[in-house]
């Protein structure tokens, strides 16, 4: 298995962008947030990163290709412009492709790339309910640094 990261450009991007946002406005929902939360949180990342409809400057979208098949993507970046604390924003793993170290793989280049980039440390955010991530994230040396918690009443 040949794992390959393509960096998206404009065009690759406009197509992922309502998939991508798609899913994360469905795990929003799945977490607890409201569908007015949820299309919120959608749109203050699309306000933040994708401004003109392309991605700003310093992130890095890839698509993950395994043996030339576009299999998921990976983006990330520094948490703000200039800074060098950087963030794994999104990683996904198309359903048919998951299992197979895809996801450990795309996650160790995350980390290689974020270090020759000069960041110090990588963060991301993981739903709760998303266990296989969080099983893998904490075998790879991710710990915790925040935890909110929510009872449903």
């Amino acid at each position: 298995m040949r794992i390959e990261y393509a960096p998206m450009g404009e065009e690759d991007v406009a197509l992922w962008l309502p998939e991508s946002m798609a899913y994360y406005e469905a795990a929003r929902l799945r977490a607890g947030d409201s569908e007015e939360e949820a299309r919120a949180g959608r749109q203050a990342s699309v306000d933040r990163f994708f401004p003109d409809g392309r991605l700003i400057d310093g992130q890095h979208l890839f698509a993950i290709l395994v043996d030339g098949e576009d299999v998921g993507w990976l983006w990330l970046g520094p948490w703000s412009e200039g800074g060098d604390q950087w963030w794994v924003w999104d990683i996904h793993v198309r359903e048919p492709h998951r299992r197979r170290g895809i996801g450990r793989a795309a996650m160790e280049y995350a980390a290689e790339f974020a270090k020759a980039h000069g960041a110090p440390t990588l963060g991301l955010n993981v739903f709760a309910f998303n266990l296989p991530a969080i099983e893998l994230y904490e075998a790879l040396g991710f710990e915790a640094a925040s935890l909110h918690m929510i009872k449903a009443l």
